[in-house]
């Protein structure tokens, strides 16, 4: 079915292209997507777009469509936000436009003079100034198929609209590989800006369960070594986060997969934060996206302990990513 789904794609992209359905904001926006389903590092990458936006004195609201989230709740990847990015507007529903328009009116809107569209590359109602793509340098597109067959959402064709392109995960594969890569969406783009990115854990944050609620401390890779963690993981790129824990050499007794913004039942919760028939309760190591899903169970006992990573992202000291990054920037504004 991925030549169906080809052609529709390609009708919808023509009436973009020619303007049909597209509103142009007064601010400028800046999009974070991708060609792909999911586990491109596309949430911490818009944190890093927004504090650097932050250090040259914006003000941005993050827009993204609020997938997965119930009626009247925030959904995992808001609280990922708002817990890395305190006091920063985010506009999360459908009509991302719609939100932007009533924010943006009211006085909480009144600083806001740019706009960050978390996964907007699919989305093109909203004229964006410049289109960042985001490509697991793992999960390379000419090796992959469109939907349904494949993970791609559109053909790398598409990175003609492209004004920068980041290769993600290029920690996962040779150098030869980023060398391929780079010739390849040159082929398709000859004048977007193209980075390398590397993700690596740069430590670690303890949440301990006490009577008061969750006491939150850093920790150490060697304070973790001797601990034998149930881990729990519910991304787009599974494989890949728990290769990173392989390699920080951290031993499992179990792994608990979920789907991309699955949410764990209340009787797994249970089952992690209890101590009866286990003596005492196995530390849990998860992602941030699936800690904002869970740290608020009533199912969790006094000295439940859960581990996460700070995930840091090299923007490639090779050819001074950030500075690429601030340049195309400051055109903007």
């Amino acid at each position: 079915m991925s030549w169906l789904y080809r052609i529709g794609i390609g009708h919808r992209n023509r009436g973009f292209d020619a303007g049909r359905g597209v509103t142009k904001l007064d601010l400028p926006v800046v999009s974070i997507g991708n060609l792909s389903t999911g586990g491109t590092g596309k949430t911490p990458m818009v944190h890093r777009f927004v504090r650097i936006l932050q250090d040259m004195g914006h003000h941005p609201v993050i827009a993204m469509r609020g997938y997965g989230a119930k009626a009247g709740e925030k959904g995992d990847e808001q609280q990922e936000h708002e817990m890395a990015l305190p006091g920063v507007p985010i506009v999360a529903q459908p009509d991302r436009l719609a939100g932007l328009r009533s924010l943006l009116a009211s006085s909480e809107g009144a600083a806001i003079d740019c706009v960050v569209l978390d996964d907007g590359f699919q989305h093109r109602k909203i004229a964006r100034d410049l289109d960042v793509v985001l490509i697991d340098a793992s999960r390379p597109p000419d090796r992959d198929a469109l939907l349904p067959k494949g993970h791609l959402r559109e053909p790398i064709e598409s990175l003609t609209r492209a004004g920068m392109i980041v290769l993600t995960h290029a920690e996962r594969v040779e150098e030869r590989e980023i060398t391929r890569l780079r010739a390849l969406v040159a082929r398709q783009n000859p004048d977007a800006s193209v980075l390398v990115a590397r993700h690596a854990w740069s430590g670690f944050v303890q949440h301990t369960r006490q009577d008061s609620g969750w006491v939150e401390e850093d920790v150490g890779i060697d304070e973790l070594r001797d601990e034998v963690f149930r881990v729990v993981c519910g991304i787009g790129n599974a494989d890949a986060f728990l290769r990173m824990y392989e390699a920080v050499g951290l031993r499992q007794k179990e792994v608990i997969r979920l789907r991309d913004h699955a949410t764990l039942p209340d009787s797994a919760v249970a089952k992690l934060g209890n101590s009866q028939n286990q003596g005492r309760i196995s530390p849990i190591f998860m992602t941030r996206k699936d800690w904002v899903k869970t740290r608020d169970h009533d199912q969790w006992e006094r000295g439940s302990r859960v581990v996460l990573p700070n995930l840091s992202i090299d923007l490639g000291a090779e050819e001074d990513g950030e500075q690429l990054v601030l340049d195309q920037l400051y055109t903007l504004f």
